[in-house]
């Protein structure tokens, strides 16, 4: 991998592993309430790359909605649990690699999730709305599902839409989740080549804090 290609791959992907003090304080403030409120999110990603000159086509979201949508739910039940081992099997291989290994990036996770904790902030629950069109990607079935994280914070609650992408390399047996962390697909395509251009991912939204 380039120099150039990780570097945008980081940029992407693993300041969402991190927490920052600072902007999380901002969601707490109703005062800072028209600034941008940091995500406090652990990514789920994984895919295999592939050409990204490969021949695209929609197939029928029905064959597979249900599947995306128990997985993604596992995936969530996992990340409350606190059962990061099981949680990485969701993680494309690529970042694991970055990462160092598994047990760097379980450590990652784990650290991250103390930091959240020492703040008063730890997750509450995730619920997924319904999948979009499935688009064959080569051997790829690519898609996109809109995801809702609803955390506990020192003064309440706070809510965050946003929009994971669907990778299955099998079929549409199993699936995997990117988290876009507001990034647009043009974006996400510089360091992941063989996403579909035609992914459509949901304009930003601002969390909402529900004050206790």
């Amino acid at each position: 991998m380039g120099c150039h290609q990780e570097t945008v791959l980081r940029g992407i992907f693993l300041p969402l592993l991190q927490f920052d003090r600072q902007q999380l304080n901002t969601a707490y403030n109703p005062e800072l309430k028209d600034k941008t409120m940091k995500k406090i999110l652990i990514i789920f990603l994984s895919l295999t790359l592939l050409s990204c000159n490969s021949q695209k086509k929609s197939t029928d979201t029905s064959d597979y909605s249900q599947t995306i949508k128990d997985q993604a739910e596992k995936m969530g039940q996992l990340l409350l649990k606190k059962d990061y081992k099981s949680f990485i099997k969701f993680t494309y291989p690529k970042i694991v690699e970055m990462a160092g290994s598994e047990e760097k990036m379980i450590q990652t996770i784990d650290n991250g999730s103390k930091a959240m904790e020492t703040e008063g902030a730890s997750f509450l629950s995730f619920t997924f709305g319904d999948p979009s069109k499935i688009i064959e990607v080569g051997n790829e079935l690519q898609g996109t599902l809109p995801q809702t994280i609803e955390m506990k914070v020192s003064n309440g609650r706070v809510v965050i839409k946003s929009t994971l992408i669907v990778v299955s390399t099998d079929h549409g047996k199993n699936w995997f989740f990117i988290d876009t962390s507001d990034k647009d697909i043009q974006t996400l395509k510089k360091a992941l080549p063989n996403l579909s251009g035609d992914l459509k991912i949901s304009a930003k939204q601002q969390p909402t804090l529900y004050k206790d």
